[in-house]
């Protein structure tokens, strides 16, 4: 009695990760029963499907089939899939092999879905660092190659570890659309995000504090003979003897006169020029003060009656009279 086989197959695998259209490649693995069974591999590309060969398998279970012409199967840009399964095995559970096509170059895709981890849209303020670090769905998968497209000015992505910082500048507000790529070996999967940069505010600036001026007080007025030295007269020649301007002043009474009227605020002409004023001339204006003073005092008081030496009554006010100066009789002579 024969016992029908119905192996299936386990694995299968090219012998070459990479090759040119130039080259030919082998397709090997094994089956779950180490009978002789006969294998069929059928690939599957842009232009529908190909028969590649039938092949038995050894007694091992083993098998390998003969070596195929890569130009034979490549013809176009795109994705093949290479079925193995044997006869008695449904062709959707045989074992499948992926291979990409471009530019006469064919690479065996992985075993495995290459898929970054949603990153989503990010948004940040100008000048403030936006960092973030992209991955992939299967952390199984060690060899990942990352990289940006469309990025922005300054923007940048860590190959190795997906570790993204960019720090707009004061002028890059807006929204900006890029992509981020990851690669391992053939397979390539990327995810378009949006970033925007918030326009940064311009700085407030506290309006300086006003200050009140300080209330300016008027000086009192100050008498003349209190003030601070008047100096010399603008009337004054340096260059001439001051004594000269009190001499005129004395004997000059138009000059006298004149230096009155416009020059009040010296209290006298030695002041005007400069000159200490001689004590007798002191003396004789302190005594005339005290005479006018005492004159006015006795007008007020005595309109009538006898009146003080060197005065007399007139019109009932006592008058400052000049004696007459009388020569001695010996001096007629």
């Amino acid at each position: 009695m024969i016992i029908p086989v119905y192996a299936d197959v386990n694995n299968a695998e090219l012998d070459k990760e990479t090759f040119t259209i130039d080259n030919k490649f082998t397709i090997s693995g094994t089956v779950s029963d180490a009978e002789r069974i006969m294998l069929i591999a059928v690939m599957k590309g842009e232009n529908g499907e190909k028969l590649i060969k039938n092949q038995r398998t050894d007694p091992d279970g083993t098998f390998s089939f003969i070596p195929i012409d890569a130009a034979l199967l490549f013809n176009s840009k795109g994705i093949y899939t290479i079925t193995v399964f044997t006869e008695n095995q449904p062709f959707d559970t045989g074992v499948e092999i992926k291979v990409t096509y471009e530019k006469s170059i064919a690479n065996v895709l992985p075993d495995y879905i290459l898929e970054l981890t949603n990153i989503g849209n990010k948004g940040v303020n100008e000048t403030v660092e936006l960092t973030f670090t992209a991955s992939v769905t299967d952390s199984t998968i060690s060899v990942l190659e990352y990289s940006l497209s469309n990025q922005p000015n300054g923007a940048t992505i860590n190959k190795d570890t997906g570790i993204f910082t960019w720090t707009p500048t004061d002028v890059q507000s807006g929204n900006y659309i890029l992509d981020i790529v990851v690669k391992s070996g053939p397979l390539e999967d990327s995810e378009t995000i949006t970033i925007t940069v918030i326009d940064k505010p311009e700085p407030v600036v506290e309006p300086e504090p006003v200050v009140e001026p300080e209330p300016i007080v008027e000086p009192e007025p100050v008498p003349i003979s209190e003030s601070k030295e008047l100096g010399v007269a603008s009337f004054v020649d340096e260059t001439k003897d001051a004594q000269s301007y009190v001499d005129r002043y004395n004997n000059e009474a138009s000059y006298k006169e004149w230096f009155d009227e416009n020059y009040s605020e010296y209290d006298s002409i030695y002041q005007a020029v400069g000159l200490e004023a001689p004590a007798v001339e002191i003396v004789e204006e302190i005594v005339e003060e005290i005479v006018e003073e005492i004159v006015e005092e006795i007008v007020e008081e005595k309109k009538f009656g006898f009146c003080g030496t060197g005065t007399k009554l007139i019109d009932g006010i006592c008058t400052i009279v000049e004696k007459p100066n009388v020569k001695p009789w010996w001096q007629f002579w």
